[in-house]
């Protein structure tokens, strides 16, 4: 269970609809749009809305990641002058 922020008490998770749909987080290349969640406190009313963690091709993001560290010369550190 998700605690609210500002009092401590429960949170409950819902979407945000509109009456057009539900309110979608873009989408990126590669990416469909993705739904957008309240999490909304029972007691003061405080909202926090979360955007959902793309776990679609992982793979591609540590291929990148690997590419980016072998691009990285490694750092020089100046010696002391004597």
């Amino acid at each position: 269970m998700i605690r609210c922020a500002k009092c401590d008490n429960e949170t409950r998770t819902s979407q945000l609809v509109t009456a057009q749909g539900e309110v979608m987080l873009a989408g990126t290349i590669g990416t469909d749009p993705q739904p957008i969640l309240a999490q909304v406190c029972a007691a003061c009313g405080y909202i926090e809305l979360y955007a959902p963690q793309p776990t679609t091709r992982p793979e591609v993001v540590r291929e990148s990641e690997e590419h980016l560290l072998g691009e990285v010369a490694p750092a020089t550190v100046p010696q002391p002058a004597a």
